[in-house]
């Protein structure tokens, strides 16, 4: 078989990233990359990794996605139509599974597929969707790498970049939506990608349209070698050609404008609209950016390591439940208005109305709907009432209670709070809001919900604790053994043997209850004092106590001083 030019192009660069990827040098690129500010798509629980681990998964896992995929390559025609059709916005681009040409693979066009800020792009990358992501692709497209940024005999020497990595993102298959391939307004943070990703999307519809020439091609042997040596799958290279771009570009719209029909029909879709302190990519430590901390005592450097913390974790959290449930923050938030007043005002959204969403709208099974639904609706209740969180400068058995907090429905200040527990150098970190369960058979209306990491900052949305209080009963024992018991009978129900819990268990429980329970009284407490922590060190003004539901996504935390109750047990 003769060597076809364009095929041996693809399959050279290929090769060559294969080597840089597998090369120190490219572990270094990353770094480098990420120490510039560069955002890399990863699952949210690798950013809890250390940087050098961090890297090494994301260039591992994109190595995997270039030696386990096909190539193809895109005469220029094609790639004109794809240029068409991603740059008129009028034009939507459903993205379903058949849409994309291979789980995994690489795309070269005869010219640069795009050009980014004149930089052109000369390959895009791609493969299954990452672990803890919802379904859909990983991507990447890739710019050419200048030759004056090249080091010395860099070829020679190994440390060879053959394209830099301009953007990657998770894309998820519809029902959910990614705006940015549709019609409406954008948020300011999409512009940048839309146009590139349109054009990437279009370009795996021209290569799956029925117009289309699919033939394997093979590049010179010299190429091929080199491709079994680093053990790549599919050494052989799908040239694409059409009969021209016209009749390619009305083969990519007319296939949308049928699926877009076909989408409509089948899902109860809706514009997503821009949502209001959205989860940043990379979290915003404002005041308390760790380069600053020379500047602070030894008092205040403690308070900015607890809130980097606390708001890397939290970060973490919400991350991960936006990669495995994509847009389910600004849907829960667009659900609430549309079904306002079918549950009580202190409730963002009843942990089972967000389990049944889940079911609903990202088919997650019953289990795990159920689990992630408590977790989630306390997630977005602290985001969306601003993201306040509390750490408490007083001893916790201070705060401490044997009683019902049966007022939280009317002192609560926010629909969510964050709770802080600095316990000897551990810090625990808690969420708390409260649930309606008045459409259920519980026994009370309200039920107080906690998430707790219980001192392991590591923990994620899989392994949270979950406590939960009816407020109900005479004592705080008696509302424990009502929960205790409203839970039980539902295990019961559904075939399980609940475990037996002695009086002493149930006393130690509700200890415990009692002290978080307390503290979170103390911080609605009328009257309570609490300080703004980050106007404490000079660099902003203080913000007023009760808290403000947030326009932006950072973190407020507060140091709460002192509570009425203190006095009165006095």
């Amino acid at each position: 078989m003769a060597v076809h030019p364009l095929a041996d192009r693809a399959a050279t660069l290929r090769s060559k990233t294969l080597t840089f990827l597998r090369a120190p040098v490219s572990r270094e690129f990353w770094a480098y990359l990420m120490n510039e500010g560069h955002s890399f798509t990863m699952p949210a629980v690798w950013s809890a990794l250390p940087g050098a681990q961090r890297v090494e998964s994301m260039v591992a896992a994109e190595g995997k996605r270039v030696a386990d995929g096909t190539t193809f390559a895109m005469v220029e025609p094609l790639a004109q139509a794809a240029r068409a059709v991603g740059e008129d916005r009028s034009i939507s681009l459903p993205f379903t599974p058949d849409v994309v040409p291979a789980p995994a693979g690489m795309l070269v066009a005869e010219e640069p597929l795009m050009h980014i800020n004149s930089h052109p792009v000369v390959a895009v990358t791609w493969g299954p969707a990452m672990d803890g992501f919802a379904a859909g692709v990983h991507l990447t497209w890739w710019t050419a790498m200048p030759e004056e940024a090249q080091e010395p005999d860099a070829a020679a020497r190994g440390r060879l970049v053959p394209m830099n990595p301009d953007f990657d993102l998770h894309l998820p298959f519809l029902p959910l939506f990614d705006a940015r391939l549709h019609t409406g307004e954008l948020p300011s943070g999409l512009i940048y990608s839309t146009v590139p990703l349109r054009t990437v999307v279009a370009a795996w519809y021209a290569l799956t349209a029925g117009s289309t020439k699919l033939s394997e091609q093979r590049p010179q042997a010299t190429t091929t070698q080199a491709l079994k040596e680093q053990k790549a799958k599919r050494r052989g290279v799908q040239v694409a050609t059409t009969s021209g771009a016209a009749a390619a570009r009305r083969d990519i719209t007319e296939r949308a404008a049928q699926k877009m029909l076909e989408m409509s029909q089948q899902y109860d879709m809706f514009d997503p609209q821009p949502e209001v302190a959205a989860t940043p990519v990379k979290v915003s430590l404002g005041v308390y950016d760790a380069s600053l901390d020379h500047q602070l005592d030894a008092g205040q450097r403690r308070i900015a390591h607890i809130y980097r913390e606390a708001v890397d974790h939290w970060h973490r959290l919400e991350m991960q439940a936006i990669q495995r449930y994509p847009g389910v923050f600004e849907d829960l938030e667009a659900l609430r208005v549309r079904e306002h007043g079918r549950w009580q005002p202190w409730c963002w959204v009843p942990s089972m109305r967000v389990a049944a969403w889940l079911m609903e709208m990202y088919d997650a099974p019953a289990d795990r709907a159920a689990w992630d639904g408590a977790r989630i609706a306390a997630l977005g209740a602290w985001r969306s009432g601003g993201r306040h969180s509390v750490l408490t400068t007083l001893p916790l058995q201070a705060t401490a209670i044997d009683h019902v907090p049966a007022d939280l429905p009317e002192t609560m200040p926010a629909p969510g709070l964050g709770m802080i527990i600095d316990d000897s150098g551990t810090v625990h970190l808690q969420l708390a809001c409260l649930d309606d369960s008045s459409g259920g058979e519980g026994p009370a209306d309200a039920e107080l919900l906690l998430v707790s990491n219980y001192g392991e900052p590591a923990r994620m949305i899989d392994d949270l604790t979950k406590i939960t209080l009816f407020l109900t009963g005479e004592t705080l024992l008696d509302a424990v053994k009502i929960t205790q018991a409203y839970y039980d009978d539902a295990a019961a129900q559904n075939g399980e043997q609940p475990p037996h819990a002695d009086a002493a268990a149930y006393a130690e429980h509700a200890y415990a209850v009692g002290l978080f329970a307390g503290l979170l009284s103390a911080i609605c407490a009328p009257g309570a004092e609490l300080q703004d922590a980050g106007a404490l060190t000079g660099r902003k003004l203080p913000a007023a106590w009760p808290p403000e539901p947030g326009l932006l996504s950072e973190t407020t935390l507060w140091l709460l001083v002192d509570t009425p109750a203190l006095h009165t047990q006095a």
